[in-house]
C-alpha cells in the first residue's frame, strides 16, 4: 500500500480495538500517529473516549516506495532494483523513494520532538512496520542492515523503556494472537541465508 490513503479494513478494525483493551491500564500523556488514514483511525480507536492528545507527525508515515505503490510483491520479485533494495536497503534507494536509512533519521527525529514535549511521559506511537523496525534497532543499538529480522505484524504492541542513551525492550511484536507472528507472507524475497550452523530441537 506505501503511502496509499487505504483505509482500515473490518480486521484492521477488530485488531486496533484488540490492541485497545491491552492499553487499557496504562495511562498514556499522548499518542503520536502517522498522518496515513489507517494510522490515525487506530489511533482514534486507541484514545477511545479518553482525551489523550493525539500527535500527527508526517516523519512517522509509511516508507516512501515511489514508483513502486500499487504493485505486489509477486509483480517486484524478478525486478534487479528491487532485488537490490532487498539486499543493500542502507544505500539501494527505492526509485522516487528514500532507503531505510532515511527511514530510520525522520522516525527517530519524530521521537526525538516527542521525548521533549512529555520528557517523562508514556507515550504511544502510531506507525509502520519498517518505521517501527528502524526504531528499535537504533535504541538497541542493532545494526540497521538487519531491521527485517525483527517481526512487526500488523495489530502488534512493541514497549520500550527509555532513559536517556539507555533503552530496554519490555516486549516486542505482542499480539492477543500467536498465529500472526507464526504467518510467512514474505517467503522468497528475503536475502539469502547462510547455511543454519545451529543443530538440534527447534523451539
Amino acid at each position: 500500500m506505501g503511502r496509499r490513503e487505504v483505509p482500515l479494513n473490518r480486521e484492521g478494525i477488530l485488531q486496533a480495538k484488540r490492541v485497545a483493551r491491552m492499553l487499557s491500564q496504562l495511562k498514556l500523556d499522548a499518542i503520536y500517529s502517522s498522518p496515513l488514514k489507517r494510522a490515525l483511525q487506530t489511533a482514534r480507536l486507541l484514545a477511545g473516549k479518553n482525551s489523550i492528545p493525539i500527535r500527527v507527525d508526517p516523519d512517522l508515515t509509511e516508507v516512501a516506495f515511489g514508483r513502486w505503490e500499487g504493485f505486489r510483491l509477486e509483480e517486484l520479485i524478478r525486478n534487479k532494483v528491487y532485488q537490490r533494495f532487498i539486499n543493500a536497503p542502507l544505500t539501494a534507494k527505492v526509485p522516487g523513494g528514500e532507503t531505510i536509512r532515511d527511514v530510520q533519521r525522520r522516525a527517530l527525529a519524530a521521537t526525538r520532538r516527542a521525548a521533549s514535549e512529555f520528557p517523562r511521559g508514556n507515550l504511544l506511537f502510531v506507525s509502520h512496520g519498517d518505521v517501527i523496525r528502524a526504531i528499535i534497532c537504533h535504541c538497541l543499538r542493532l545494526r540497521l542492515q538487519e531491521f527485517r529480522r525483527l517481526k512487526i505484524d500488523n495489530g502488534s504492541l512493541t514497549a520500550l523503556e527509555v532513559d536517556g542513551r539507555w533503552a530496554e525492550i519490555k516486549f516486542m511484536n505482542y499480539l492477543p494472537d500467536i498465529t500472526p507472528a507464526n504467518h510467512e507472507p514474505f517467503a522468497g524475497l528475503k536475502p539469502a541465508r547462510t547455511k543454519n550452523r545451529f543443530k538440534g530441537s527447534k523451539v
